[in-house]
C-alpha cells in the first residue's frame, strides 16, 4: 500500500473509533427546509441605541428590508459606538425540535437581507445552513437553560453599509452528533441597517492631502529639468 493510502486509511480508522468512543462531536449539515416544520416559536423583538445615549435602546420599528429605509435611519455604526439588544422569548415551553431531538445551545445571528445581498456572490445565502454566507455575524452563542435570552451586541469595526435581520438557531445533540434542529427570524418584521466605519485614521488623510498637493509640483519640476538638459545637449 502505498504511504497516502496508509496514511488515509489510518486516519479514517482514527475517526472511526473515536466516533464510537464518542470523542469527539461530529456537526450533522441541516437545512433550512428541514426546520420549517418547528418554525415560529420564538418571540424575537430587536432594540438600538438610536440617541446620544447609548445606554438607551429604542425598539427598532422597521419593517423595510432595504439600508435607506427611512424607518433605518440613522444607521447603526461602531464610530458612535452603537449597540443592538436582540431579546428571543420562547412563546410556549417545551421547545420543539425536528425528530425531538434535545436541544442544547441557542446561537443568534446577524443576517443579510435579500436587497443587501444581490449580486454580492460572498454573502450569498444557501439552504445549507453551515454554508449559509448570509448570516456572518454571531451576536452571541449561550446555552439553551432558560426560555427568554436578552443579548447586548455592540456594533462590530467590519460592518458593512447593509440591511439586516435577526435569525435565532437552536443546537441538539444526538450522541455524538450537533445539528440545528429549530430556526427563526425576525424577516417580514423587523430590521436595522448598519454603515462602514470611517477607518481612514486623520493623519492618513492629512498625508494624502499633502501628497495630492505637492505631487504635481515634483512632476512639474521634473519637466523643467529634462527640458533645460536636453537644450544643453
Amino acid at each position: 500500500m502505498a504511504p497516502s493510502a496508509l496514511a488515509l486509511a489510518l486516519l479514517v480508522a482514527a475517526v472511526g473509533s473515536a466516533a464510537a468512543a464518542g470523542t469527539f462531536e461530529v456537526i450533522q449539515a441541516t437545512t433550512y427546509t428541514q426546520l420549517k416544520p418547528v418554525a415560529g416559536q420564538w418571540d424575537i423583538t430587536v432594540k438600538a441605541t438610536k440617541t446620544a445615549d447609548k445606554a438607551a435602546f429604542e425598539p427598532q420599528l422597521c419593517t423595510e428590508d432595504t439600508v435607506k429605509a427611512a424607518c433605518n435611519q440613522p444607521l447603526l455604526s461602531a464610530d458612535a459606538k452603537d449597540k443592538l439588544q436582540v431579546t428571543a422569548a420562547l412563546k410556549a415551553a417545551p421547545l420543539r425540535t425536528i425528530d425531538n431531538l434535545p436541544p442544547t445551545r441557542i446561537v443568534v445571528k446577524a443576517c443579510y437581507t435579500k436587497p443587501s445581498s444581490t449580486d454580492r456572490p460572498w454573502r450569498k445565502s444557501n439552504d445549507v445552513i453551515d454554508k449559509d454566507k448570509s448570516c456572518p455575524f454571531i451576536i452571541k452563542s449561550a446555552e439553551l437553560n432558560a426560555t427568554s435570552f436578552t443579548f447586548d451586541w455592540p456594533i462590530p469595526k467590519n460592518m458593512t453599509k447593509a440591511a439586516w435581520y435577526a435569525s435565532v438557531l437552536v443546537q441538539c445533540t444526538n450522541g455524538t452528533l450537533t445539528s440545528f434542529c429549530q430556526a427563526d427570524n425576525t424577516k417580514n418584521a423587523t430590521y436595522w441597517g448598519t454603515t462602514i466605519i470611517n477607518s481612514t485614521p486623520p493623519g492618513m488623510v492629512v498625508a494624502t492631502a499633502v501628497c495630492s498637493a505637492i505631487g504635481p509640483l515634483f512632476l512639474g519640476g521634473y519637466f523643467v529639468k529634462d527640458f533645460f538638459a536636453r537644450r544643453k545637449l
